[in-house]
């Protein structure tokens, strides 16, 4: 027999086990379990067979805690086998949701018998599976950041599966008018994901969005994408030089190694310097935007006038939200070209985030165009030229 080395002593525990064995039928990982951390053993299942061969009590296949669930573990590491099946993973994480019975039964005992510091049944059961599991998959456990994690429900007898997240950075192209940034979200789950959208949270793929997500869908085999825009333009913007910038979470890939193309054109949308990443950054990334904006007049506008539109280079632009919150912007340079009588065209380099139909038209923007021409302009349409980063 294997030598015990304890802080109660071989005799405080063979004495103790043998109260709990006289009241409640336990099987051998159950016993074990209770008595593991104050010996040498590394198998609850062998120390307490060994507790009961020196008690003479006979080993049982029904225990009052777990019945005999333990000794079929087998065919719950199936379960997840085959629920695992299309994954790609090398490393994963075991959890487990148990009948309320058993966990009352287990705390019952660990109570009565102030058996304090011993591991739950949970931490036996996913401890016992994570075992079999690495030998049946050659994947090990991983407690931090796995790439798979399977929860196995023994209350339904079904397993649950979530991979860890894949993060993209890449920039897209908008070469057709007509297509929104943002699809809208499925009405039924709000964008949550649901059975009427395929878990997608989106039911059509008409936008800049939606194409970039059928794309990703496919690639890594994704239920859904959620995606953090570096700005924003109008339905009917072209967005064109190197494209905006934009980073992609995928939900619960079951492809986690997937060779990007540098390139991949989405009819409309065209997708640049697509690459995985290991975070998306948290707050605001600050941009420049080089923005070419066609404008109409209410009244006739003269070149002589248009030179005003110089002023405003350099000096801060107050942007009010509908909640009041205020921000500044700035332009760092601006060109203007006269039209017609009553449109011009103007290109400017300007900090992200000024928007650009109320900069012109002069709602809760000060100074805007409308203001300093002295007569109302429109903003008839505006294209994203250039997108340059701030370091």
């Amino acid at each position: 027999m294997q030598k015990y080395h304890v802080i109660e002593g071989y005799d405080g525990i063979l004495l103790k086990s043998k109260s709990i064995l006289m009241e409640y039928t336990l099987c051998d990982y159950c016993l074990g379990r209770f008595f593991i951390k104050l010996t040498r053993f590394s198998s609850s299942r062998r120390l307490g067979g060994s507790i009961k061969k020196s008690l003479n009590f006979k080993t049982v296949t029904t225990c009052y805690i777990f019945k005999n669930l333990l000794s079929v573990l087998d065919i719950y590491v199936k379960a997840m086998q085959n629920s695992s099946t299309g994954y790609e993973f090398s490393s994963f994480l075991i959890g487990a949701i148990l009948k309320r019975i058993i966990v009352e039964k287990d705390d019952r005992i660990r109570s009565k018998f102030r058996l304090r510091g011993t591991d739950s049944i949970k931490t036996e059961i996913t401890r016992e599976l994570g075992k079999i599991f690495a030998k049946k998959t050659g994947a090990i456990l991983d407690r931090l950041l796995p790439d798979i994690t399977l929860t196995m429900n023994f209350r339904t007898d079904k397993c649950e599966i979530k991979t860890k997240p894949v993060f993209l950075y890449a920039r897209y192209l908008k070469n057709k008018r007509g297509i929104s940034q943002k699809q809208e979200s499925c009405k039924d789950c709000k964008g949550t994901g649901c059975m009427f959208c395929d878990k997608h949270g989106i039911v059509q793929f008409d936008s800049v969005e939606g194409k970039i997500s059928k794309f990703l869908y496919k690639k890594f085999d994704t239920p859904q994408v959620k995606f953090t825009w570096i700005g924003g333009e109008d339905k009917t913007s072209l967005v064109k030089g190197d494209g905006r910038p934009f980073f992609a979470k995928l939900i619960s890939p079951k492809k986690q190694n997937i060779r990007l193309p540098k390139k991949s054109i989405l009819s409309e949308v065209t997708i640049k310097e697509l690459r995985k990443i290991d975070y998306i950054p948290r707050g605001s990334i600050p941009f420049h935007s080089k923005t070419l904006i066609s404008i109409i007049t209410k009244k006739r506008i003269s070149s002589k006038k248009l030179e005003k539109l110089k002023q405003i280079i350099g000096i801060p632009i107050t942007v009010t939200d509908t909640y009041g919150k205020q921000s500044k912007k700035t332009i760092h340079s601006l060109r203007y070209r006269k039209n017609s009588l009553q449109s011009f065209t103007i290109q400017i380099d300007v900090d992200g985030g000024l928007p650009i139909k109320r900069f012109v038209e002069g709602n809760n923007v000060v100074p805007n165009i409308t203001k300093i021409l002295n007569t109302q302009c429109f903003c008839k349409k505006f294209d994203i030229n250039q997108i340059t980063l701030s370091k």
